[in-house]
């Protein structure tokens, strides 16, 4: 029950446990961004939607840095 803003904000709470078995850093991140942005690109969805997931995808990406690489994490 209750509001799901914990979940808007930053996804399901397992999906950083979930992620921590593999080496997530700043160059994986940009690359999976890269890609997401390809996808969305790909997907013609509306401007606002797009928007909207491409905001969520930044956020959800940056929290599940869990190791430091030689690349900044943007």
């Amino acid at each position: 029950g209750g509001p799901s803003r914990y979940i808007e904000r930053r996804g399901h709470p397992r999906l950083r446990m979930r992620h921590m078995p593999f080496a997530v850093g700043g160059v994986a991140r940009r690359r999976w961004m890269q890609l997401m942005g390809q996808a969305l690109d790909e997907a013609a969805l509306p401007p606002e939607a797009a928007a909207r997931l491409r905001d969520f995808f930044e956020g959800v990406s940056t929290m599940l840095i869990n190791r430091r690489d030689a690349g900044p994490f943007r």
